[in-house]
């Protein structure tokens, strides 16, 4: 997974960073504090990038790189790529953080998840930080995960991160070949009492889910359970139409349509209680 340059320095090649840094137009030391280096990043981000003039900007095998470690959850390994999707040379939010690791670094993937560019497509790193809190507290409690940190970043990585590995034995392949689905096709008001709760508003969606799927006994819609607890399947809210009240609908994601291809297994990632990312604390 990709994980945040601010606080982690001294993890990334240095004429990598100095991409970064240049573009930004920062200087990052580990003598600032991480909390100064996020801010460093964060404010540049906001002034000096547009995620639509970076678009415009890429050559096209340039763009289908990015795109491609989007859809990979915003990191891969050179090993494991095909190359024509390794052309990022000359994109500065794509970072070499070791010989042959590519990444797209956490500040990068907050910031372009408030574009409206990558949350119309249902890129599933741009959907989750929109969801309700109490959403996002249900879903990772019905993963298991045992995250109980406050900061809603926090839970937005976790989720990101758990759901790149409950994702991965489906090889993008799903029975469910839409990209909308109506909640209520699935389970009919007033036909299933566990639904019920969440259109009555007395549980969160993912609460109601997670019990479901004790209960529930069609192989189809345990499937769209599955579905849905991995990511490939995400909460999404409907514009709101004056007078009416608030809807969701679920919405394929990008990244849970897409294999995904990264064996490699890094060290922090199995340690992740033992050093984290600084603002995970």
């Amino acid at each position: 997974m990709p994980f945040l340059v601010s606080g982690n320095i001294d993890l990334v090649d240095r004429s990598s960073l100095r991409k970064l840094e240049k573009h930004l137009g920062i200087i990052l030391s580990p003598h600032q504090y991480p909390i100064e280096q996020y801010n460093l990043i964060r404010n540049s981000l906001r002034t000096k990038l547009d995620s639509e003039n970076l678009i415009r900007k890429m050559s096209r095998r340039e763009l289908l790189s990015f795109i491609y470690i989007l859809t990979q959850f915003g990191d891969v390994v050179q090993g494991e790529t095909p190359q024509e999707y390794l052309d990022v040379a000359e994109i500065p939010v794509v970072l070499e953080w070791q010989k042959g690791h590519f990444m797209i670094p956490y500040e990068v993937l907050d910031f372009l998840a408030h574009s409206r560019v990558f949350r119309n497509q249902n890129y599933l790193f741009a959907l989750i930080p929109a969801l309700p809190a109490r959403e996002k507290k249900a879903w990772i409690e019905w993963i298991g995960a045992g995250y109980e940190k406050a900061f809603p970043r926090e839970i937005n990585h976790e989720l990101y991160f758990q759901c790149r590995h409950l994702q991965k034995p489906f090889q993008g392949k799903s029975l469910v070949q839409e990209e909308r689905i109506r909640i209520d096709q699935l389970w009919a008001p007033g036909k299933n009492e566990i639904a019920d709760w969440f259109y009555k508003g007395i549980s969160p969606f993912y609460s109601a889910m997670k019990e479901l799927q004790r209960a529930e006994r069609d192989p189809f819609l345990l499937h769209v359970l599955d579905l849905i607890r991995s990511g490939k399947l995400v909460l999404k809210r409907i514009p709101e139409e004056f007078g009416k009240r608030e809807q969701f609908d679920l919405v394929s994601t990008v990244e849970g349509n897409t294999p995904q291809l990264r064996d490699t297994v890094f060290s922090w990632e199995v340690q992740r209680e033992e050093r984290e990312d600084f603002l995970f604390r």
